[in-house]
């Protein structure tokens, strides 16, 4: 893949091309950086070019600086693709032709390429992504949770947060911040800036959001029913309660990531009946909680894209029957033990497999039978053994996947391959 890639490159009139490492010479003759989200911007190197004044830049800040539409900028540990992917929709389905970019995928500068007639950005970003802006400043920002995840990069949870919030750091008082207080670092965020937006700072203005308290300002979604009361567009206070239909995704995160989006698109001014009539067709994306099938009784849900614990813990709640989990892959720093107190009652068993699986056992030693598999060919069959009839065989494995698979997509379509194979020994 990356030889395809290189090969390119040098069909392009570039001065000059390293590869395979990068000379400190070559970084100090340029006149900017641009940056990989994968590559640390604390890296001595670009500490140096800094030094010299060269400005140091991601991809997303330079697709910035050159983009004409409203931006909607979007983070968190989890929910970030899912939710992206269902904003895109309901503008789309709104009549707007909205460009999704980002972490997800697309590179943000495709928005530049000729004639594309975009209307509006949403961009999905990554705390790595955040890291290398500068000027950026969307129109309306989102956060919707921050648990610990990316340990092998960041000192401390207090230096991820702090990435996280840097989202606003250009916003102005015309300017959103929407924040999830369900989540307990971001209801502390959200007290200080409401307080720091009343006092006349020049900071975006934060609107809450919960799926589990009643809120006088900002929007709730409990029950069946999704409530809101905020200032719109040139300060219109939009006020109503409405009931959505029944959903084809579960969980509360997926209900907080639906209202997340909904409030992006009140704030924009578009239509409560189209945004309800859209969550309730949208079916969630490959590898996240995706249903594969049922095999002698049993389901198998791929949730492949869940690589930190958090999103482990939240796909786990999401299921009434017993569960077998299995957890492992290529560790990333996790604290496998937080697990412990959501596991009783709903995980059956753990299979621990890949190269954290001695990692698994030795923190969750009770949830273990015993067994510890080497791949994910061996999880899944020690997983239908472990099953009953009724349960459901849960990949969700709390890490990356690079100790077996290139990514995350190929590690559930690898175990979406081994189920349908299981559909056939039945």
């Amino acid at each position: 893949e990356l030889a395809e890639v290189v090969s390119q490159l040098k069909l392009l009139p570039l001065s000059e091309l390293e590869t395979g490492g990068h000379t400190v010479s070559l970084f100090l003759q340029q006149d900017m950086i641009v940056a990989s989200p994968g590559v640390p911007f604390s890296l001595e190197v670009l500490d140096q070019a800094r030094a010299r004044d060269i400005p140091v830049i991601g991809e997303i800040e330079l697709a910035s600086r050159f983009v004409k539409v409203p931006l909607i900028g979007l983070t968190g540990t989890n929910g970030k693709t899912t939710t992206v992917t269902l904003l895109g929709e309901i503008f789309n389905a709104a009549g707007c032709k909205a460009f999704v970019g980002g972490n997800i995928g697309t590179p943000a500068v495709d928005m530049l390429l000729p004639d594309a007639g975009w209307e509006l950005g949403i961009l999905e970003l990554s705390s790595f992504q955040l890291e290398g802006m500068v000027d950026f400043r969307p129109r309306v920002a989102v956060i919707l949770n921050v648990t610990p995840d990316h340990q092998d990069r960041y000192a401390d949870e207090d230096a991820y947060l702090a990435a996280k919030m840097s989202i606003m750091k250009k916003q102005q008082r015309s300017d959103y911040l929407l924040l999830n207080i369900d989540d307990e670092q971001l209801e502390i965020q959200y007290r200080k800036l409401e307080k720091r937006w009343l006092n006349g700072e020049e900071i975006s203005r934060p609107l809450p959001f919960s799926c589990r308290t009643t809120l006088n300002l900002g929007g709730n979604f409990l029950d069946q029913c999704i409530s809101y009361h905020l200032h719109g567009e040139g300060g219109k206070v939009i006020s109503a309660k409405i009931t959505v239909p029944a959903l084809k995704v579960v969980g509360e995160h997926n209900r907080s990531n639906m209202l997340a989006a909904f409030m992006v698109g009140l704030i924009y001014g578009l239509e409560p009946k189209v945004m309800i009539s859209v969550l309730a067709s949208f079916a969630g994306l490959a590898h996240r909680l995706e249903y594969v099938s049922r095999v002698a009784g049993i389901d198998y849900v791929n949730d492949s894209k869940a690589t930190n614990i958090d999103a482990v813990a939240k796909a786990i709640v999401s299921f009434e029957q017993p569960v077998v989990l299995l957890l492992g892959g290529r560790d990333k720093g996790a604290r496998f033990a937080d697990l412990e107190n959501i596991l009783g009652g709903r995980v059956r068993e753990i299979v621990p497999f890949g190269e954290a699986a001695e990692l698994v056992v030795r923190q969750l030693p009770h949830f273990c039978a015993g067994i510890k598999a080497a791949n994910l060919q061996e999880a899944v069959m020690a997983g239908t053994r472990l099953a009953h009839p009724g349960d459901v065989v849960l990949l969700s494995p709390g890490c990356a996947s690079f100790d077996e698979f290139s990514n995350y997509k190929q590690r559930g379509n690898a175990f979406i391959s081994m189920v349908h194979k299981l559909e056939g020994q039945d």
